[in-house]
Protein backbone atom coordinates (compact mmCIF):
# COMPACT_ATOMS: atom_id res chain seq x y z
CA UNK A 1 0.00 0.00 0.00
CA UNK A 2 1.93 2.82 -1.07
CA UNK A 3 -1.11 5.35 0.30
CA UNK A 4 -0.93 5.94 4.16
CA UNK A 5 -3.69 5.42 5.76
CA UNK A 6 -4.22 5.71 9.55
CA UNK A 7 -7.43 4.10 11.41
CA UNK A 8 -9.58 5.74 14.30
CA UNK A 9 -11.60 3.39 16.29
CA UNK A 10 -14.61 5.18 17.18
CA UNK A 11 -16.48 4.62 20.27
CA UNK A 12 -19.60 6.62 22.08
CA UNK A 13 -17.83 7.93 25.14
CA UNK A 14 -19.28 7.18 28.25
CA UNK A 15 -18.74 8.53 31.69
CA UNK A 16 -18.01 5.29 32.94
CA UNK A 17 -14.24 3.82 31.89
CA UNK A 18 -15.70 0.13 30.64
CA UNK A 19 -15.79 1.61 26.77
CA UNK A 20 -12.44 2.96 27.14
CA UNK A 21 -10.99 -0.48 28.16
CA UNK A 22 -12.95 -2.35 25.08
CA UNK A 23 -12.04 -0.06 22.36
CA UNK A 24 -7.95 0.52 23.84
CA UNK A 25 -8.21 -3.27 24.08
CA UNK A 26 -9.20 -3.54 20.04
CA UNK A 27 -7.02 -0.51 19.48
CA UNK A 28 -4.18 -2.99 20.75
CA UNK A 29 -5.04 -5.96 18.65
CA UNK A 30 -4.88 -4.30 15.92
CA UNK A 31 -1.31 -2.99 17.10
CA UNK A 32 -0.17 -6.48 17.76
CA UNK A 33 -1.22 -7.75 14.40
CA UNK A 34 -0.95 -4.92 11.90
CA UNK A 35 2.58 -3.41 13.97
CA UNK A 36 2.88 -0.55 11.13
CA UNK A 37 -0.94 0.76 10.72
CA UNK A 38 -1.50 3.83 12.84
CA UNK A 39 -4.59 3.34 14.62
CA UNK A 40 -6.29 5.27 17.22
CA UNK A 41 -9.47 5.42 19.07
CA UNK A 42 -11.73 8.20 20.17
CA UNK A 43 -14.76 9.36 21.42
CA UNK A 44 -17.86 11.15 19.80
CA UNK A 45 -18.95 12.67 23.14
CA UNK A 46 -18.35 12.78 26.73
CA UNK A 47 -14.98 11.23 26.78
CA UNK A 48 -11.65 12.52 25.62
CA UNK A 49 -9.98 12.31 23.02
CA UNK A 50 -12.80 13.58 20.71
CA UNK A 51 -12.59 13.13 17.05
CA UNK A 52 -10.99 15.82 15.97
CA UNK A 53 -7.70 15.39 18.43
CA UNK A 54 -7.48 11.98 17.42
CA UNK A 55 -7.40 12.66 13.67
CA UNK A 56 -5.07 15.76 14.69
CA UNK A 57 -3.00 12.96 16.95
CA UNK A 58 -2.96 10.70 13.43
CA UNK A 59 -2.45 13.31 11.41
CA UNK A 60 0.43 14.79 13.37
CA UNK A 61 2.40 11.74 13.72
CA UNK A 62 2.03 9.99 10.23
CA UNK A 63 1.77 11.70 6.99
CA UNK A 64 -2.19 10.45 6.16
CA UNK A 65 -3.26 10.67 2.66
CA UNK A 66 -6.58 8.84 4.00
CA UNK A 67 -8.51 8.12 7.68
CA UNK A 68 -10.81 5.47 7.59
CA UNK A 69 -12.99 5.66 10.72
CA UNK A 70 -14.79 2.48 12.07
CA UNK A 71 -17.72 3.06 14.44
CA UNK A 72 -17.68 0.28 16.89
CA UNK A 73 -21.41 0.71 17.34
CA UNK A 74 -23.97 -2.22 16.95
CA UNK A 75 -26.22 -0.49 14.91
CA UNK A 76 -26.29 2.71 12.42
CA UNK A 77 -28.47 5.51 14.54
CA UNK A 78 -28.79 9.38 14.75
CA UNK A 79 -24.88 9.51 15.79
CA UNK A 80 -23.78 7.36 12.80
CA UNK A 81 -25.87 8.85 10.13
CA UNK A 82 -26.17 12.42 11.41
CA UNK A 83 -23.82 13.40 13.93
CA UNK A 84 -20.41 11.57 13.38
CA UNK A 85 -20.63 12.45 9.51
CA UNK A 86 -21.07 16.33 10.33
CA UNK A 87 -18.26 16.31 13.23
CA UNK A 88 -15.89 14.68 9.98
CA UNK A 89 -17.14 16.96 7.60
CA UNK A 90 -18.47 14.31 5.08
CA UNK A 91 -21.55 14.17 3.13
CA UNK A 92 -24.37 11.79 4.43
CA UNK A 93 -27.66 11.05 2.73
CA UNK A 94 -29.13 11.11 5.94
CA UNK A 95 -32.68 13.02 5.92
CA UNK A 96 -34.33 14.46 8.87
CA UNK A 97 -37.40 13.32 7.63
CA UNK A 98 -36.84 9.57 8.21
CA UNK A 99 -36.79 10.10 12.08
CA UNK A 100 -40.52 11.23 11.42
CA UNK A 101 -40.99 7.61 9.78
CA UNK A 102 -41.46 9.73 6.45
CA UNK A 103 -39.94 8.05 3.11
CA UNK A 104 -35.93 8.14 2.73
CA UNK A 105 -35.17 10.51 0.51
CA UNK A 106 -31.67 10.57 -0.12
CA UNK A 107 -30.79 14.66 -0.01
CA UNK A 108 -27.78 15.93 0.60
CA UNK A 109 -27.75 17.77 3.21
CA UNK A 110 -25.48 20.84 3.79
CA UNK A 111 -24.64 20.61 7.70
CA UNK A 112 -26.62 22.81 9.88
CA UNK A 113 -26.62 25.58 7.08
CA UNK A 114 -23.67 27.42 7.54
CA UNK A 115 -22.13 26.88 3.74
CA UNK A 116 -19.69 28.83 4.92
CA UNK A 117 -17.00 26.99 2.98
CA UNK A 118 -17.31 28.24 -0.37
CA UNK A 119 -13.81 30.44 0.60
CA UNK A 120 -10.49 28.80 0.13
CA UNK A 121 -11.43 25.40 -1.98
CA UNK A 122 -8.57 25.71 -3.84
CA UNK A 123 -6.14 24.45 -1.27
CA UNK A 124 -8.12 21.32 -0.26
CA UNK A 125 -8.34 22.26 3.26
CA UNK A 126 -12.20 21.29 4.93
CA UNK A 127 -12.62 23.33 8.21
CA UNK A 128 -14.79 21.88 10.19
CA UNK A 129 -16.84 24.37 12.21
CA UNK A 130 -17.87 23.09 15.42
CA UNK A 131 -20.87 24.22 17.58
CA UNK A 132 -19.40 27.32 19.30
CA UNK A 133 -17.75 25.11 21.74
CA UNK A 134 -13.94 24.31 22.39
CA UNK A 135 -13.70 21.33 20.61
CA UNK A 136 -10.22 21.47 18.95
CA UNK A 137 -11.03 21.55 15.24
CA UNK A 138 -8.81 19.43 12.71
CA UNK A 139 -7.40 20.00 8.79
CA UNK A 140 -6.93 17.35 6.61
CA UNK A 141 -6.94 17.11 2.91
CA UNK A 142 -7.03 13.50 2.37
CA UNK A 143 -10.05 11.21 2.24
CA UNK A 144 -11.91 10.27 5.09
CA UNK A 145 -13.95 7.20 5.36
CA UNK A 146 -16.31 5.88 7.31
CA UNK A 147 -17.62 3.25 7.21
CA UNK A 148 -21.09 1.00 8.63
CA UNK A 149 -21.35 -0.33 12.04
CA UNK A 150 -20.77 -3.92 13.27
CA UNK A 151 -24.09 -4.49 12.21
CA UNK A 152 -25.92 -7.61 11.83
CA UNK A 153 -22.95 -10.47 11.29
CA UNK A 154 -22.81 -13.94 11.97
CA UNK A 155 -20.11 -13.59 14.75
CA UNK A 156 -22.14 -11.13 16.28
CA UNK A 157 -25.00 -13.46 17.02
CA UNK A 158 -22.26 -16.18 18.38
CA UNK A 159 -21.03 -13.92 20.85
CA UNK A 160 -24.61 -13.34 22.03
CA UNK A 161 -25.27 -16.97 22.13
CA UNK A 162 -22.19 -17.15 24.50
CA UNK A 163 -23.83 -14.45 26.66
CA UNK A 164 -27.27 -16.33 27.00
CA UNK A 165 -25.21 -20.08 27.61
CA UNK A 166 -23.51 -18.56 30.82
CA UNK A 167 -26.77 -18.94 32.17
CA UNK A 168 -28.37 -21.81 30.41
Amino acid sequence: MSEKTGILLLSHGSRLDDGEEVIKAYKEMYKEEFPDMPVEYGFMEIRKPGIPETINKLTSENDLEKIIVVPVFVAHGLHTKRDIPGMLGIESDFDPESVEGHGHGHHHHHHHGHDDHGHGHGHGHHHHHHHDDEEESFEFDGEIVLTDPLGIDKRMYEIIKDRVSEHL
